[in-house]
């Protein structure tokens, strides 16, 4: 295949009947220029982009980072592909890259960036947070440099952060939701005098809930009809109901009577289970 753009003497933009790839290995834009043929011998990774700013990006990152960053964060997003059920954006593979690089680069400086809400995310999403983890092994494996484990939910974040939904739109951000998340269970717990088991199959469910339930909050409006269920909820569970409604006034947002059901419903399993 021809090479259209040198991008370094590692990484070539190559081109065939209108389709575009990257091509990254040792050596294979050294003393190479646009027009002859691409070493294919010398391919270690191959990215395929869609969008135009994403080549644009990949562009300028790759003539500042070395390419075994980019194995590695394809060997991560490849892994992610094969346990995870959502789509990924191709913006992940500048946007992990980026953050290793520059995390990896402070750590062997000395400096140790903490993520507060790794405990969060561990809880809240715990596929992408495993697949985090599998990722720290990688990066031990490759790059030679041991991450702490917490390092494993600020990869976990990017992963979520680049989920795509079936709009092609991507998801809110992941420390927002496991922030949220954090508060909602703080004011269950306050407000009615609990020790929540975080490792009941009461708190996995209402988590799973919550996630699901950000992602309806955040997107398109739909018209909902009265739920005759909810006053008999109301009159049953009055305490998790009243907690509910705490949880309305936190997120600032009037819940439709489906919304609210579930959530009291949640709720109560939550204050069963103290």
């Amino acid at each position: 295949m021809k090479i259209k753009k040198i991008l370094n003497n590692n990484a070539v933009l190559v081109g065939k009947d209108g389709k575009d790839s990257i091509w990254i290995g040792t050596g294979l834009g050294f003393q190479m220029k646009p027009g002859l043929e691409a070493d294919e011998s010398k391919i270690e990774k191959v990215f395929v982009l869609k969008e135009k700013n994403s080549y644009q990006r990949f562009e300028k990152l790759i003539s500042s980072i070395p390419i075994e960053y980019f194995s590695l964060t394809d060997d991560i997003i490849q892994l992610a592909k094969e346990k995870l059920d959502y789509e990924l954006s191709e913006m992940l593979y500048m946007s992990l890259t980026d953050h290793l690089f520059n995390l990896i680069k402070l750590y062997k400086q000395g400096i140790s960036l903490h993520n507060r809400l790794s405990w969060e995310i561990k809880k809240s999403y715990p596929k992408e947070f495993e697949i985090g983890k599998q990722a720290l092994c990688l990066i031990e494996k490759k790059i030679e440099v041991t991450l702490a484990d917490e390092e494993a939910g600020n990869i976990a974040m990017h992963l979520i952060n680049a989920q795509i939904n079936e709009n092609g739109d991507q998801m809110i951000d992941a420390r927002i939701i496991a922030k949220k998340i954090r508060d909602i269970i703080a004011i269950i717990r306050l407000s009615n005098r609990l020790t929540i088991n975080e490792n009941s199959l009461a708190y996995d469910r209402f988590v799973t809930h919550l996630r699901f339930f950000f992602q309806r909050l955040n997107g398109p409006e739909h018209k909902s009809k009265p739920n005759p269920l909810l006053a008999h909820v109301k009159e049953q569970y009055h305490q998790a109901f009243q907690t509910m409604k705490l949880v309305e006034e936190y997120l600032k947002s009037s819940l439709n009577d489906d919304e609210q059901l579930y959530l009291t419903l949640h709720i109560q399993k939550l204050i069963e289970n103290d």
